[in-house]
C-alpha cells in the first residue's frame, strides 16, 4: 500500500504482500513507491537504541558550542583553509593526515562490520538516528498507529487527515531547519550563527543559500526518500556481503526451531506467521528469508518477535543476534583471520597518522622560483629570484627569521643575498610570500648548485630548511 492509496497491483484483494528476495518491497509492480509503516515496537534493544540515539542527538548538537580557548571544538573555516579540532587546529598543508586518519577509521569499521555486521546502520548512523528517533516518533504522535496511518492514507481527504498532514509536514520542516543549522554550525561558530539568524539573509547569502539548500535536502529525505536513502544511496549495504562470513553476528530467523510456520501454537515449529516482524522492519524485509542487503540491524524484528513469542509461551530468541554457524547449531569462531587483517591495516593506518602528527610543525615554509626568466644578468652578475612562503599553522602570532646558509662546499664564498624582509611577524593562521635575492658573479658560475634557506620560530626555535638551486648561463 503506498502514501497515495494505491495498492500493488500484484497483489490480490484480501490477500497481504510479502517480501520477497527477487524484488524490492519498497518499490510496487508498477514502478509506484510502497510507502512503508513500520509499527511501534517496544523492547530490551529498543530502550538501548533509544539511549544511544538521545546520545548522539545531545552530542551532536552540542560539540558546535563547546569551546576550547576561543575556538569551538569543532569548528571547519572553509574560506580560512583550516580546521580546529579538539584544541589543535590544522590548515590545508595538513590536508594528507586525512587519507592516514580516514583509513584507520574505515579498517576499524571493517573489523566492527566482519564481527556485528552493520551495527553502525542500526545504532549509530545519522541517518538511522534522526528519522527513527526524531521523525517517525512525530508521525505516530500526529497520525497514530501503524493501522491508524493506513487507513486514514487510504481513506479520502478529509479535515482530520489534512490537519494531521500539514501539521507533520510543518513540524518536519521545523526541524529539518534546526538540524541544518546544527549542521552549518560545524562551519561558522556557534555564537556568530546566532548573530548571522539574527540579521536579513542578504547579509549572509552564503550562509542563507547552504542553510536553505540542507533544509531542503533534509525535508525531502526524512518525509519522503527515508528508507531509499540505505537502499540506494549508501554503499555501505553493498560491501556487507564482502566483510562478514559464516561466524558474523547478524539478525537472523531460526529456521531449525521456527519451520514449518503455522498459525496454530501446537502445530509445527514456533513461528506463527503473524507477519509483525515485516510490519515492524523499517525497510520492509522478511528477516526470515535469510540475510538480506536491505537488513539494516535495527533489532526490531527480535524485539517484536519476542513478544509474540512470550504472549504464546514460547522461548524468546526465535530472532536474534547470532551467526550463521550459531544459527545451524555450530560453534563461532570470533577472533578469525579476516579480523586479524582489518584490525592489523586500521592499526597501521592509525600509528602513521600518529607518527605523522607528531612529526607536525608548527609553521610551513616552501620556496618557489619566481615565473618567468630562470636567471638574469645584470652588471655582470647573476641574479636570482625566489619567493619563499611562509604559513603559520597555529592560532598564536609568530616571528620568523629567515637566513641563507652556506652549509655545502660547492657554495661559492662570492655569493650574496639580499633578503628585504628577514623577520617576518604572521599572527595565527596567516601567510606571507617574501623575495629572496641571490647574486653571483658571472666569472665564479661554473654550473648549477645547491644552497638553504632557514625559517626559525624565534619563540619555539623551531627551524625549516628548504633547498634551492642556483642557475646560471
Amino acid at each position: 500500500m503506498s502514501n497515495s492509496g494505491r495498492v500493488d497491483p500484484r497483489v490480490k484483494v484480501g490477500q497481504k504482500r510479502r517480501p520477497d528476495l527477487d524484488t524490492v518491497y519498497t518499490i510496487n509492480q508498477d514502478g509506484s513507491r510502497n510507502f512503508l509503516h513500520p509499527a511501534d515496537v517496544t523492547g530490551r534493544w529498543q530502550t538501548r537504541k533509544n539511549v544511544i540515539y538521545v546520545l548522539l542527538i545531545f552530542v551532536y548538537a552540542a560539540l558546535p558550542w563547546i569551546q576550547v580557548g576561543d575556538r569551538s571544538l569543532i569548528h571547519f573555516d572553509l574560506p580560512g583553509r583550516s580546521a580546529h579540532l579538539f584544541g589543535y587546529s590544522f590548515t590545508n598543508q595538513d590536508f594528507y593526515l586525512v587519507f592516514f586518519v580516514a583509513t584507520g577509521i574505515g579498517f576499524i569499521l571493517f573489523v566492527v562490520t566482519s564481527l556485528w555486521g552493520r551495527i553502525w546502520c542500526g545504532y549509530a548512523c545519522p541517518q538511522t538516528v534522526f528519522l527513527e528517533c526524531v521523525f517517525r516518533r512525530i508521525e505516530r504522535w500526529i497520525e497514530g498507529p501503524r493501522l491508524t496511518r493506513i487507513r486514514r492514507n487510504l481513506g479520502p481527504w478529509t479535515f482530520d487527515k489534512s490537519w494531521r498532514k500539514l501539521l507533520k509536514q510543518m513540524i518536519f520542516l521545523g526541524f529539518s531547519y534546526l538540524i541544518a543549522h546544527i549542521f552549518l554550525a560545524y562551519f561558522l561558530p556557534a555564537r556568530e550563527l546566532l548573530e548571522v539568524m539574527r540579521s536579513h539573509p542578504r547579509e549572509h547569502l552564503s550562509a542563507f543559500f547552504w542553510t536553505m539548500f540542507w533544509t531542503g535536502i533534509l525535508y525531502f529525505n526524512y518525509t519522503w526518500f527515508r528508507e531509499q536513502t540505505c537502499l540506494i544511496v549508501c554503499p555501505y549495504g553493498r560491501l556487507q556481503s564482502t566483510l562478514i562470513d559464516s561466524d558474523t553476528i547478524i539478525i537472523g530467523y531460526d529456521h531449525r526451531r521456527g519451520e514449518p510456520r503455522m498459525k496454530g501454537v501446537e502445530q509445527g515449529g514456533d513461528c506463527i506467521d503473524c507477519f509483525r516482524c515485516v510490519e515492524v522492519c523499517p525497510t520492509g524485509i522478511d528477516i526470515r528469508n535469510g540475510l538480506q542487503m536491505e537488513c539494516i540491524g535495527c533489532a526490531n524484528c527480535i524485539d517484536i518477535c519476542d513478544e509474540v513469542m512470550g504472549k504464546i509461551g514460547k522461548p524468546h530468541g526465535l530472532v536474534r543476534y547470532d551467526s550463521q554457524r550459531g544459527f545451524e547449531g555450530k560453534r563461532r569462531q570470533f577472533l578469525r583471520p579476516r579480523v586479524w587483517i582489518y584490525l592489523g591495516l586500521g592499526i597501521v593506518g592509525m600509528i602513521a597518522a600518529f607518527f605523522i602528527f607528531s612529526g607536525r610543525t608548527a609553521f610551513e615554509t616552501k620556496v618557489i622560483r619566481s615565473r618567468g626568466m630562470p636567471f638574469v644578468i645584470e652588471e655582470g652578475r647573476i641574479r636570482n629570484l625566489y619567493t619563499l612562503h611562509v604559513q603559520n599553522k597555529t592560532t598564536d602570532t609568530a616571528t620568523y627569521l629567515i637566513e641563507p646558509v652556506r652549509d655545502v662546499a660547492a657554495v661559492p664564498n662570492s655569493l650574496e643575498f639580499i633578503i628585504p624582509q628577514r623577520i617576518v611577524r604572521l599572527v595565527g593562521l596567516a601567510s606571507v610570500t617574501t623575495p629572496l635575492f641571490a647574486y653571483l658573479p658571472r666569472t665564479e658560475y661554473t654550473g648549477p648548485f645547491d644552497f638553504h634557506f632557514t625559517v626559525t620560530d624565534s619563540l619555539t626555535a623551531q627551524e625549516r630548511r628548504v633547498k634551492v638551486r642556483f642557475r646560471g648561463p
